[in-house]
């Protein structure tokens, strides 16, 4: 029999002649395991660390660091406990147990810094590990380059339904990597719905994987990283929530949301609290309203926690039509990004022609000075500036374009069905053929062998019946009638 891992913890306490701690066996009673860094003493970590390698039956692992005040031996003057050899065996032991443990659920490394050789042995881990569904590195991983090294293991990583990233001091460069890992997951999920509709069947969309809900808390990433999270999110419909408390974003971000909102009906939880800069109260209640409306229409059973900090009840909409504050909205924030775009290639366009212009010059006086006379009439190079356009009309050939491409995608999928019908009619017909073929085969033998056996037969008839015309001409001849049968032979 299998011994349990609260016997394991026992053991392993017993042979180094240690009482167990009471709030861990507590704790793996319930098959979790709950480390409070602050309360562990030196002489502790060797059984815990034992307990938790290639472990299987653990479904919850929680790594905190906390120092009560209360604890004598967090003092100056002792040791600290969780020094960095007992961080890499931790790290090692906890590596081995993703590996081996197909029940893990939630992992969860509160404040405790990672370095790169620790962040490796953890991405180890994770790549071999197909049940984690909450991953947890609140505070533990600082700036874009320790995202960066874990990042692509947890891309990858499809069953993981909840992400927090809460506390590690990540920035727009980081919020880009994380708008690739939602546009890599969509054009998954999407290819998994297509390939369930080839039959023309109803795709269950609550049984495809990956991630549900993102957690940013904490981090500055402002309305920069809000444009890269908003524009990754116009094509997504299965993640459902968007944690960004304390990050720096202000109203331009907001409604950077608000016109997200418009398009995407799946995100019923966006959480904005405890960002000073948003002032209007007013595009709170919007973006609330399109949450409310949401989590009606919400198939999932998805249930979010609190949302905003709004004393007024907001009341949801009956129709989701879009209301005419909202395009202007839109209309403003593309026209902004517009008039940006059409200032970048001006300034662009204008250097150019300055470039040429004076490497122009140059050339010319290059040739006065080589030639003795000077016959060369002075050439004016007029600087044409390319012609300014409207805003409006900059909005009316993007939008213009944009209807063009949703033309082109439909049309794409209406040519992939049609593609996949006309291969399933090749099938049939070369099935057809293939069968008409072994049966053209099977007659033709047939009529070999009915001819061969009457080929014999065939032979004695013919030869009787010549035998007895002969023997009818010899009658004639015999009768008289020898002219008639020199006019039978010829």
């Amino acid at each position: 029999m299998k011994t349990s891992v609260v016997e394991k913890y026992k053991t392993a306490c017993a042979a180094i002649g240690l009482a167990p701690n009471s709030f861990i066996s507590k704790a793996l009673e319930n098959q979790r395991l709950h480390i409070r860094i602050g309360k562990i003493q030196p002489e502790e970590w060797k059984p815990i660390i034992k307990c938790l390698e290639n472990n299987s039956s653990i479904t919850e692992i929680i790594i905190e660091a906390t120092v009560p005040s209360h604890c004598i031996y967090v003092k100056k003057s002792t040791t600290p406990s969780f020094t960095l050899a007992v961080k890499n065996h931790l790290m090692k032991s906890l590596s081995s147990c993703l590996v081996c443990s197909s029940v893990v659920r939630r992992l969860s490394i509160i404040s405790v810094p990672l370095k790169k050789a620790q962040l490796d042995l953890l991405s180890h881990g994770l790549s071999r590990n197909q049940s984690l569904e909450f991953l947890c590195l609140q505070g533990s991983i600082s700036g874009h380059k320790a995202f960066n090294a874990v990042f692509s293991t947890v891309r990858m990583c499809l069953n993981i339904v909840h992400l927090d990233f809460s506390q590690c001091k990540l920035s727009d460069e980081s919020c880009s990597l994380i708008g690739s890992l939602i546009r890599s997951q969509t054009l998954e999920r999407h290819t998994q719905t297509w390939k369930h509709t080839l039959r023309y069947n109803n795709p269950d969309t609550t049984t495809v994987s990956g991630l549900r809900r993102i957690t940013l808390n904490g981090n500055p990433i402002g309305d920069d990283g809000c444009e890269i999270i908003t524009t990754a999110m116009q094509d997504d419909y299965w993640i459902k929530a968007i944690d960004l408390q304390q990050c720096d974003i202000s109203d331009e971000g907001a409604k950077m949301f608000l016109v997200m909102l418009e398009d995407n009906s799946s995100i019923s939880v966006l959480d904005l609290r405890l960002n000073s800069k948003i002032k209007d109260e007013k595009l709170l209640e919007k973006i609330a309203d399109c949450l409310n409306r949401n989590k009606q229409n919400d198939a999932d059973g998805f249930i979010p926690g609190e949302l905003l900090n709004t004393k007024k009840a907001v009341k949801p909409k009956k129709t989701a039509r879009r209301s005419i504050s909202n395009i202007n909205l839109r209309n403003s924030l593309n026209e902004s990004r517009a008039s940006k775009k059409a200032t970048q290639y001006e300034n662009y366009y204008n250097s150019m022609l300055k470039n040429s212009v004076v490497k122009n010059m140059e050339h010319l006086n290059d040739i006065s000075l080589n030639n003795d006379k000077d016959k060369f009439s002075p050439i004016l190079i007029h600087k044409t500036p390319p012609p300014k356009q409207s805003a409006a009309a900059k909005i009316g050939e993007e939008t213009k374009i944009f209807a063009m491409l949703d033309e082109l995608k439909n049309d794409l999928e209406v040519y992939k069905r049609e593609l996949y019908l006309e291969k399933e009619k090749t099938k049939v017909l070369e099935s057809k053929i293939s069968a008409l073929e072994r049966e053209n085969l099977f007659l033709k033998n047939q009529q070999q062998n009915q001819s061969s056996e009457l080929e014999p037969e065939l032979l004695e008839t013919i030869e009787t019946s010549f035998s007895q015309f002969h023997n009818f001409l010899d009658m004639l001849k015999q009768a008289g009638y020898g002219d008639l049968c020199q006019l039978v032979n010829k």
